[in-house]
């Protein structure tokens, strides 16, 4: 996951696993309108989870399942 100012290292991070042939990692941007950071020190508040969790299991449901 990769958001604000790391979103960047992550997708390279993700570019250079892909890149040795680890199709298993994936990078996925977590949007973070709609949050409110309510949470202690603006961390996520109970209510921004439960959002982020539906927008991963979203991403999460689209991607192939290979087992």
């Amino acid at each position: 996951m990769g958001a604000g100012q790391y979103a960047g290292h992550v997708q390279q991070m993700v570019r250079t696993r892909n890149d040795a042939d680890d199709s298993r990692v994936r990078y996925w941007f977590l949007d973070d309108s709609g949050l409110d950071f309510l949470g202690c020190d603006w961390h996520y508040s109970a209510r921004d989870d439960r959002l982020v969790s539906g927008r991963l299991t979203y991403f999460i449901a689209g991607l192939p399942t290979v087992w």
